[in-house]
């Protein structure tokens, strides 16, 4: 536990310039929390209560459309975040569903928590904007990774992008997510390894 701990306060350090003093603060408002595969940490409908920091594992954000297909937006690893800002901020139901594609371990803080943290340490508010807005723009992102692209330059992309995923999920969210079958996908790992 210690562990995932001692890695995040690095994180923090390293992208979002947290001294040790505002981590001691902190520390004290988070939570480890493991999510088993197949559940969901942010559900379609629900009101987002927290944002996590996915210290261990895969997840995916998707979303079902009325026809019941499941269409995978986006994947994060170890050293993302994980929620969803607007409903988070706003208290609405979310529109995603952020999915364990595998056993995960996040580390997590609350709506109430950060407003806590917050008047304790002013800057916070300034770190929580920027992680909203990395997860924000990471969703938003790949609506452009998709565009324009062919189906072997989208499989390239992904390498790229998500070098270890690929050996750790099913392949089937895989290809949903390059718009491809799973037979298409074979075929490209095939020309393209």
């Amino acid at each position: 536990m210690e562990d995932y701990l001692t890695r995040y306060k690095e994180h923090l350090k390293n992208n979002y310039r947290v001294s040790d003093n505002e981590w001691n603060i902190l520390k004290e408002l988070l939570k480890v929390v493991p999510v088993a595969k197949n559940d969901y940490y942010v559900k379609q409908g629900k009101v987002c209560r927290s944002i996590g920091y996915l210290a261990e594992g895969v997840m995916r954000y998707c979303t079902f459309r009325e026809d019941g297909e499941d269409l995978t937006c986006y994947f994060m690893h170890e050293n993302d975040f994980v929620g969803d800002p607007k409903s988070l901020e706003t208290q609405q139901p979310s529109e995603l569903n952020a999915q364990a594609l595998t056993d995960c371990i996040l580390i997590t803080i609350s709506l109430e928590d950060i407003q806590q943290l917050i008047k304790k340490i002013p800057r916070a508010i300034e770190v929580h904007t920027s992680i909203n807005y990395d997860v924000t723009k990471g969703l938003t992102d790949q609506k452009t990774f998709m565009l324009g692209r062919d189906a072997a330059s989208r499989y390239r992309e992904f390498m790229k992008r998500y070098p270890d995923i690929l050996q750790r999920i099913p392949l089937n969210y895989v290809a949903a997510f390059l718009g491809i079958t799973q037979q298409s996908l074979s075929r490209l790992r095939k020309q393209i390894s």
